[in-house]
């Protein structure tokens, strides 16, 4: 079965890949927000802060270079 040139397991990985995505950024938001609070509010020290800008650094730059999945 196709659909729009698709076979249905081209369908169903690209559905996932896409639920994944939303998954990452709604993960990151919150992260983020978190983060944005601790720096505000004076919680925790420094180092969490520059891990955390370490971390959205790596998670970026593997967003953009995109890791290719093996089918």
């Amino acid at each position: 079965m196709t659909v729009a040139g698709y076979t249905a397991k081209q369908v169903l990985l690209f559905q996932e890949r896409t639920v994944q995505q939303i998954m990452l950024w709604t993960i990151l938001m919150v992260l983020l927000v978190l983060w944005l609070l601790g720096l505000i509010g004076g919680i925790g020290g420094n180092l969490i802060h520059l891990l955390l800008v370490v971390a959205a650094v790596v998670l970026i730059f593997q967003l953009i270079t995109g890791r290719r999945a093996v089918v």
